[in-house]
């Protein structure tokens, strides 16, 4: 009949009514170990198997001996299942046989779903759909990551405790305790707050980004708004055009060599990220390339698309807190402290406070920029009415100027008489001129041309000019405030129609002339 190993679990419980300060320090001694040493090494990976053997009683002698201390122990039977590695909190702990972690999950104090890895491998998978793990070829007492050393048979176990804890090289804890990347069952960083970074910590980074890359695209665009403007001035618009083109695809350019090239670099990050002690990494937590950041960068365009800004608030909902253009390019957002070779952080970092202050300010200023707005619209409103309402006012007086100054029915008809008197005498003076301008055209067949003075009050001048056989004689009336306002500056003109008689035109109402005139 085959010998049943057995091994020695240490939870990392103390019993009820002991301390736990005075029960891990006694351990340590019992077990001749340094206190630090005992915690580095087997309570920070507790639930682990400190001894396995076939020898259950010198076992059941080791678990006496701690539960005379206080520390809780329990014996499990190692069968053909063998032990595994477990992720508790996103750390790995154990190793333990696999039973134990049967009994756990059947208590409901673990989820079927928790991973689990067998000795001697990486793949990491939910117990629940994990296979039975191999036992080693050739298993030795010392299987275990951390066991320690056979008590000798001759001895009182129970009084003489073991030492010489050794670690095995070739398995996870070994691994996960410095020396390769933190992986879930297919390789992938798993879910966890306190890996990976939310919706707000990613934003208080980017206001920095965007406040950083924002500036130096001010400054080019100032520039190159000069230079339009001086383009413009020099009516060369099509060269303005090209200017202000080549802002925006210098901007793009910009914006992508910021973010491509820092979060590519050793650091793994932005200048906003490393504010917020946050980097970006692959989905198996290592640094990204070059070209995996610049799609990552031109997958924001995508993501940008998505009504409402869902394709980034996607980086509060999914499980390891990835926006849509993270899950186009595989890349992840995590915490500084999560690093290749290091086990997985299980505290969150707490926001620090400048962070809620960058996640207020673009609020603020989007209230600030609409308040802004606001005004300005209500002010050039205002201008504009009250522009209206200066004219109106303009128009309203002129009208009323215009009213004010309209004579009287009897007073119109007082004036028209006095115009058509003044004209009446006006076009008695030029039937004399006509005369002479047609005698000396039927002498010479040519026009007279030239400028006569008038004694009477109301003319300004008197022109004769035209070219055969149109000869012309124009009146000008004075703009002398002692004549009608209806004859002032007016305009009347004679011209022959060749055979003799004249044709009469006016700048004035044909009713303040005393003969027709057109």
């Amino acid at each position: 009949m085959d010998t049943i190993k057995h091994a020695l679990v240490l939870t990392g419980e103390v019993q009820p009514g002991f301390n736990a300060d005075d029960v891990w320090p006694a351990l340590a001694a019992y077990f001749r170990m340094e206190p630090e040493r005992l915690r580095s090494e087997l309570l920070s990976r507790a639930p682990i198997s400190i001894k396995e053997s076939d020898d259950l009683a010198k076992l059941q002698n080791l678990q006496s001996g701690a539960a005379a201390i206080g520390a809780i122990t329990e014996l499990h039977a190692i069968g053909s299942e063998g032990s595994v590695f477990v992720l508790v909190d996103n750390t790995p702990r154990g190793p333990v046989p696999h039973s134990y972690v049967q009994d756990r999950v059947r208590s409901a104090a673990w989820p079927s779903s928790i991973n689990t890895a067998a000795v001697g491998s990486a793949n990491w998978r939910p117990f629940s759909a994990a296979p039975a793990p191999m036992r080693a070829a050739a298993p030795t007492e010392n299987q275990a990551t951390v066991a320690f050393s056979a008590v000798s048979a001759d001895q009182d176990s129970a009084t003489r405790p073991v030492s010489d804890l050794r670690a095995a090289s070739a398995t996870p804890a070994a691994r996960y305790g410095g020396n390769t990347d933190v992986a879930s069952a297919e390789g992938k960083l798993p879910e966890g707050n306190a890996i990976h970074a939310g919706f707000w910590r990613r934003v208080a980074a980017y206001t920095v980004d965007s406040f950083l890359v924002g500036i130096v695209i001010v400054v080019i665009f100032g520039l190159l708004g000069v230079a339009s403007a001086a383009a413009i001035a020099s009516e060369s618009a099509g060269i303005a055009f090209a200017v202000m083109g080549l802002g925006y695809v210098l901007a793009i350019v910009i914006s992508w060599l910021y973010f491509a090239k820092l979060e590519s670099s050793p650091r793994q990050a932005t200048i906003g990220k490393r504010v917020m002690g946050l980097k970006v990494t692959d989905d198996k937590g290592a640094r990204i390339t070059f070209a995996r950041a610049t799609g990552r960068f031109f997958s924001k365009i995508v993501t940008g698309l998505i009504p409402f800004g869902i394709g980034y608030m996607l980086a509060g909902w999914t499980g390891r807190k990835q926006a849509l253009h993270d899950m186009m390019a595989t890349t992840l957002v995590v915490f500084r402290e999560v690093e290749p070779g290091r086990t997985l952080p299980t505290v969150r970092p707490p926001m620090p406070w400048y962070g809620w202050v960058l996640n207020v300010l673009p609020f603020v200023f989007a209230a600030i920029a609409l308040a802004s707005w606001t005004w300005f619209a209500a002010t050039m409103l205002g201008q504009a009415q009250s522009d209206l309402s200066d004219l109106s006012d303009v128009v309203e007086e002129s009208r009323v100027e215009e009213w004010s100054s309209m004579p009287s029915s009897d007073d119109a008809d007082a004036e028209k008489a006095l115009v058509l008197a003044g004209l009446t005498a006006i076009f008695d003076e030029v039937e004399a001129v006509k005369g002479e301008a047609a005698q000396a055209l039927a002498a010479s067949n040519e026009c007279m041309s030239e400028q006569r003075p008038s004694n009477n009050a109301w003319i300004e001048s008197i022109q004769l000019g035209g070219f055969a056989p149109q000869c012309t004689v124009q009146v000008q009336l004075s703009a002398s405030s002692d004549i009608p306002f209806a004859a002032r500056i007016e305009r009347i003109e004679w011209t022959t129609d060749g055979s003799g008689g004249w044709r009469c035109s006016s700048s004035m109402d044909s009713s303040y002339l005393p003969w027709p005139c057109e």
